[in-house]
């Protein structure tokens, strides 16, 4: 039987460790599609919901109803598919692929910590995005109430203001930050803060006005 077989140095602590990822071509060769199409259910109901219907919507209900069935589905082949076959990777799946497991998991805590391992190895191994990797972990310790270990995930201080969620130590986070190619976390809230439109606020973004040629 024809396998890939993908060796890397994985990331286990900020410590690089060798590791070995084999996935069965005939099995996976349909993957990159798969999570699209799973994606592409999702979005077309999560894009049908109205989340200011009055409770006793029976429209809204049945939309909710159905996502949830979706979400269901999508996460228990989603889950055999990483076993079966680690993260999609890059030069086999496309790059989609992996962006399109990003998207299916970030909504099941569950799911999370299933994905978490594999897409470390791809990480690791050159096949996945080091910055999705950085906020996968850091929303599974945020949903456990941990310290950050990348920073990713942000909290609204108040109408103007945003900063990282609770850091283990932001020295070591820094540097984390920068082995996985992301920016450091004073640009991170630079961004986060530029976004504020909200009146009034020190660091509101002027909307430029535009004039018509003469």
């Amino acid at each position: 039987m024809a396998r890939i077989c993908l060796l890397g140095a994985g990331l286990a602590g900020g410590v690089a460790q060798a590791r070995m990822q084999t996935q069965d071509v005939a099995a996976c060769a349909g993957y990159g599609e798969d999570v699209q199409v799973m994606l592409e259910a999702d979005q077309a109901l999560r894009g049908r919901q109205d989340y200011l219907a009055a409770p006793e919507d029976g429209g809204q209900a049945r939309r909710g109803a159905q996502l949830a069935l979706v979400e269901r589905s999508n996460a228990a082949r989603l889950e055999t598919l990483l076993a079966r076959c680690g993260w999609p990777l890059r030069s086999v799946h496309g790059a989609g692929a992996g962006k399109a497991a990003w998207q299916l998991v970030r909504h099941d805590l569950a799911l999370q910590q299933t994905a978490a391992p594999h897409l470390e190895r791809a990480v690791a191994a050159g096949e996945a995005d080091g910055p999705a990797l950085a906020q996968l972990l850091d929303r599974i310790a945020v949903a456990r109430g941990e310290p950050q270990r990348y920073g990713t995930q942000m909290r609204q201080l108040d109408a103007c203001r945003w900063t990282p969620q609770p850091l283990d130590d932001r020295a070591r986070v820094e540097e984390r930050r920068k082995q996985l190619g992301l920016p450091g976390l004073e640009e991170q809230e630079k961004q986060a803060n530029l976004m504020v439109i909200h009146e009034g606020c020190e660091n509101q973004v002027a909307t430029p006005t535009f004039q018509s040629a003469k």
